[in-house]
């Protein structure tokens, strides 16, 4: 059962590749390596034996170790490009990759606010853009995601239409945490866009308001 994922990411002017691999049930570990001009900078490790020691198994195994790859290895890019990610560079101190520049940047519009809520479960109906302009970005990958849970639902993905449009859902967990937001973040590996709504901690009263910038 070995899975991966391998995603270059462009944040200002150097290119990184990220490559996240399980090392299969003798080993049930998942890593995530960040390289820029083939040298390691970055490496994260997380162990999925609560996965293993479960009553999961089978193709119900396959699909939630996929769901913990792809979330370590979706949370490393997006750290990534958010410039909080420690690098480790030869010869000095550990450094954090530099933020992806601000001119260059999508636009998400959130097309259903007062409905994106229903029995527990977030469905959103998302609308993208270049900044400033009409053109929609359709083949964009999108996610949306809980930042601030100490245990964070998969992430939903999805790639915008002819239209510039897409689908995201999951679950919500029944109670949130205080500070607990809302992400949904998309990127072409060069142009970047994110919308943060933040989430009322009371359970069944999760409306989302805009964090303050």
């Amino acid at each position: 059962m070995n899975f991966g994922f391998n995603s270059n990411v462009r944040v200002g002017n150097a290119v990184y590749h990220v490559q996240t691999e399980d090392r299969g049930p003798a080993h049930p570990y998942l890593d995530t390596v960040v390289y820029v001009a083939g040298r390691v900078v970055h490496k994260h490790t997380s162990s999925y034996e609560d996965l293993t020691g479960g009553t999961a198994e089978g193709e119900a195994l396959a699909e939630r170790l996929h769901e913990r790859l792809s979330q370590q290895h979706h949370e490393v890019m997006a750290q990534l490009e958010a410039g909080t990610l420690e690098l480790n560079v030869p010869g000095g101190a550990p450094a954090k990759a530099p933020a992806a520049a601000s001119n260059a940047e999508l636009e998400i519009h959130l097309l259903n606010p007062k409905s994106w809520l229903a029995s527990g479960n977030a469905t959103l109906e998302v609308e993208l853009r270049r900044k400033g302009s009409a053109e929609a970005m359709s083949g964009v990958e999108i996610a949306a995601f809980l930042d601030g849970m100490q245990d964070r639902a998969t992430p939903s993905h999805a790639r915008t239409d002819a239209k510039g449009r897409a689908t995201l859902t999951f679950p919500l967990p029944a109670t949130i945490t205080e500070g607990t937001a809302l992400v949904i973040r998309a990127s072409t590996g060069v142009l970047h866009g994110e919308l943060r709504f933040l989430l009322k901690a009371k359970q069944g009263d999760k409306s989302p308001a805009p964090s303050p910038k």
